[in-house]
């Protein structure tokens, strides 16, 4: 017998609340619609039968860590780029429409049943940061979803990653601050600011946001992690945009692609965004990913050929 959909969560006015706006209720009540899960089942189960490595991130990696859930529309599995060529052939063989989305991070396995029903395989960061590496998999926790073993992203690379989203229509701020007061007292922290690097302004930021939202948790955060990026800020240690030309940079394009594009299009400045995704179309596994033959659709910017150009690989 199939699964009968839940109530609204106990919110006040929640059936007046937009689509989206009820997105972004959270509450403790974890339930994916029958069909949808039949799908997530169906991926899932293939790529374990093929070895394929990946982790589960996105909302369920949430409730996972915290017991918190809102609703989304698809799952998150993240692999490093490496994978990505198996795991698409996997999933088109399993019933899948595989779709190159944007080449430096992120394509989609698309239900041929329900368009609606996807998986998004994520394999770096949107802004170009970076890639999915191996510590995903090396701190990821053992747990079940759609009836299938699956391992849960780490805290600490959810939180990284999550300090760089902050669009006004997806802004991850209480993510990161549950993740932090549920598993603060047990997460690493010297990985976390190893992860952060010269982005550690971000964190500092979060972390004091963290204290105002449950100032009776702030034990949560290590005194000594919160004492040196405090002495960071007040001795002006380096931070992404040193480089001499901070008086014509935004580093705003890094969290939010919408809300500070007025200040590269009509203030001039200089994109950070877009040179460390021009850098990391460069990267030799995304120009590998570009080429290769498992893409039933690509989106329309991904026909194009990458030329190398003078920005060169990050190392």
């Amino acid at each position: 017998m199939a699964k009968v959909e839940p109530g609204p969560p106990n919110f006040p006015g929640f059936d007046t609340l937009t689509k989206e706006e009820r997105k972004s209720v959270t509450h403790s009540e974890f339930w994916i619609p029958e069909d949808e899960r039949e799908k997530y089942k169906v991926a899932l189960a293939a790529l374990n039968e093929a070895g394929v490595p990946f982790v589960v991130a996105g909302a369920y990696a949430i409730y996972e860590h915290t017991g918190i859930y809102r609703q989304t529309k698809d799952l998150d599995l993240f692999l490093t780029p490496e994978a990505v060529v198996q795991a698409m052939r996997v999933l088109r063989n399993a019933g899948f429409t595989t779709r190159l989305e944007q080449p430096h991070w992120i394509g989609k396995a698309i239900s041929k049943a329900n368009r609606d029903h996807f998986i998004d395989i994520i394999y770096g960061m949107g802004n170009g940061l970076a890639l999915i590496d191996d510590d995903w998999f090396r701190y990821s926790t053992p747990a079940i979803l759609a009836a299938t073993p699956v391992r849960v992203a780490p805290v600490e690379e959810l939180i990284w990653h999550r300090l760089f989203i902050h669009e006004r229509h997806r802004h991850d701020m209480a993510d990161v601050a549950h993740l932090i007061l549920d598993k603060g007292h047990v997460m690493d922290w010297t990985r976390l600011l190893v992860k952060a690097g010269e982005d550690w302004p971000l964190l500092l930021s979060q972390i004091l946001l963290f204290r105002y939202v449950y100032p009776g948790d702030r034990e949560k955060v290590p005194e000594v992690v919160l004492n040196e990026l405090l002495d960071r800020a007040k001795n002006g240690s380096h931070q992404r945009s040193d480089d001499g030309d901070v008086d014509n940079v935004t580093n705003g394009t890094m969290i939010s692609r919408f809300s500070f594009a007025i200040d590269v299009n009509e203030g001039g400045k200089r994109d950070i965004r877009e040179e460390s995704i021009a850098r990391m179309q460069q990267h030799p596994e995304i120009l590998k990913l570009l080429e290769a033959d498992v893409w039933d659709e690509r989106a329309p910017d991904t026909e194009q050929e990458i030329v190398p150009d003078s920005l060169g690989v990050e190392e």
